[in-house]
């Protein structure tokens, strides 16, 4: 007995893979801009002007921070078109499929705290002393920067998958896999933040700020558009799969009955 194909719904598939140019274009505009977080205040800020920084951008860090924590979550579902599209490549068993949908899911767990904090910091501001402040924008800075292995193993993992791709043509170009591999490697040094308010490695400074968050917003940039395509690339190859196997099936009886 022949089984018919489940049917694919490849409009949901289109709708996730569009959250992620939402991810990386809110994100953008709301923590970076609009939160005056590019760049960042430094590290060695003092607890009085920190304070002043809050009080003076308390509404605009508020509605910054508010709008983050909720499209924080269009990383998670945009993970999870990756992984879909990189299924069809290391096929339904696949572990590192699982590994990068699991990456994306839980890199929104830091970036939710860390927007929370920030967000109850200027709430707050009236009630906070400066040291207070000072600590709390230390520790949104340590989770959203020192969980960076999270995100690594989701970029390692689609990168493997999809250098693996052995359509002439591959769903995702090699450079955008070979790009994740210098993305995780940019991350490393941030690991030095704890250790220095000044210099290259604080996490205002050119390692940890101005080399790190570019790699990966180049790399989810990138991969966005590619996975935007691949969906696209998927439905029409499943298209014409479903169709040759239509006539085939369809003049399998006349050519019995001859």
């Amino acid at each position: 007995m022949r089984v018919e194909p489940v049917a694919v719904d490849y409009s949901m598939w289109k709708l996730l893979a569009w959250t992620g140019p939402v991810f990386f274009i809110g994100f953008f505009c709301m923590w970076g801009l609009l939160a005056d977080n590019f760049p960042p205040m430094a590290a060695n800020t003092s607890p009085q002007d920190m304070w002043q920084h809050y009080k003076d951008l308390r509404i605009p860090i508020m509605v910054g921070m508010s709008v983050c924590m909720v499209l924080g979550s269009c990383y998670m579902a945009f993970g999870a078109a990756v992984s879909r599209v990189m299924r069809r490549i290391e096929g339904p068993e696949g572990m590192l499929s699982n590994l990068e949908m699991m990456g994306a899911t839980i890199t929104y767990c830091p970036i939710v705290v860390a927007c929370g904090i920030w967000l109850v910091t200027a709430m707050q501001i009236d009630v906070l002393s400066p040291d207070m402040v000072q600590t709390a924008y230390y520790v949104a800075w340590m989770i959203i920067d020192l969980a960076y292995m999270v995100t690594s193993w989701q970029i390692i993992a689609a990168a493997v998958v999809f250098l693996r791709d052995k359509r002439e043509k591959k769903l995702v170009p090699s450079w955008v896999s070979w790009w994740g591999f210098v993305t995780v490697a940019s991350f490393f040094p941030v690991s030095l933040i704890p250790f220095f308010k000044t210099g290259p490695f604080a996490f205002n400074g050119l390692f940890n700020f101005w080399v790190a968050f570019p790699t990966w917003y180049v790399w989810i940039v990138s991969m966005s558009f590619f996975i935007i395509k691949a969906v696209r690339r998927i439905e029409i190859e499943d298209g014409a799969a479903q169709h040759a196997d239509s006539a085939v099936h369809g003049h399998a009886p006349m050519a019995a009955a001859r």
